[in-house]
């Protein structure tokens, strides 16, 4: 990733997603908080919306964010839908942790303070999806069900599909316990990389970008198609907001991706 900064906001593009100049993206950076919540005044979250719009060059009016529930659930979006969850929590698309679309102007923006966002394009038959993957997302394999709806319903060659998979917790600071643990060594039998020995007797590590890396794989996206950010939210207070260090009082930042008009 690189970090750009226009206007008053910076924000980060993946290299691999900026080959492609009918494409927008973004990750927001950890400096403004975009995450609408019941102890921030809505008026400064829409705020710092419009400045990164303004910032990353999408209509803040056309964006999409979903009420996000740790689930595998993928929503196909509509033009007509443009604007849902932009400038509030009420219009949201519900109960969904992964939007796919293949209309332009439309930005799709999934929120994190850890879990992992991961952006899709698919540039010839010219398909966008936001997916956030937190541990239970990615124990379902959320970013493999995307992959395949964006197969089902649009024709996509997964082999065409170029993968982003953005800042989130890091295995450095995903410590977790045997319960956690035992569903990745399920889903990954045998691979260490993935899942290996806490810091603490009783706990693990699991690696949630290299779980993403390897379902991404596994359902036809290519080794060189993935590029993956390698920076942990917990470890950069500055750059990103954090459940696991701050709380509940944690902001959010957001990743989003959408076809120019």
């Amino acid at each position: 990733m690189e970090k750009l900064l226009s206007g008053d906001f910076p924000f980060y593009r993946f290299r691999n997603l900026s080959a492609y100049p009918e494409l927008m993206h973004f990750v927001s950076s950890g400096v403004k908080n975009i995450g609408f919540s019941d102890r921030e005044n809505p008026e400064i979250i829409q705020h710092n919306r419009r400045s990164l719009a303004e910032a990353a060059g999408f209509e803040v009016e056309r964006l999409i964010t979903a009420r996000q529930v740790h689930s595998a659930t993928v929503r196909i979006v509509t033009a007509e839908e443009a604007g849902r969850g932009a400038l509030d929590r009420e219009s949201r698309i519900p109960a969904t942790d992964a939007l796919v679309t293949n209309q332009p102007g439309i930005c799709l923006m999934v929120l994190s303070a850890d879990c992992v966002p991961v952006l899709l394009f698919e540039p010839e038959k010219r398909v966008v999806a936001a997916v956030h993957a937190g541990w239970r997302g990615t124990a379902a394999e959320i970013v493999g069900v995307t992959v395949r709806v964006m197969q089902e319903h649009f024709g996509c060659d997964p082999q065409r599909v170029v993968a982003a998979i953005g800042p989130s917790i890091g295995k450095c600071c995903f410590e977790v316990g045997e319960e956690v643990a035992r569903v990745f060594q399920q889903l990954f039998p045998g691979n260490q990389a993935i899942v290996g020995l806490g810091k603490q007797p009783g706990k693990y590590q699991v690696d949630l970008w290299e779980a993403n890396r390897k379902e991404l794989l596994a359902c036809g996206v290519k080794n060189e198609n993935i590029e993956v950010a390698g920076m942990c939210s917990v470890c950069h207070p500055d750059l990103f907001f954090s459940y696991r260090r701050e709380g509940e009082k944690a902001g959010r930042f957001g990743a989003g991706i959408g076809m120019k008009s």
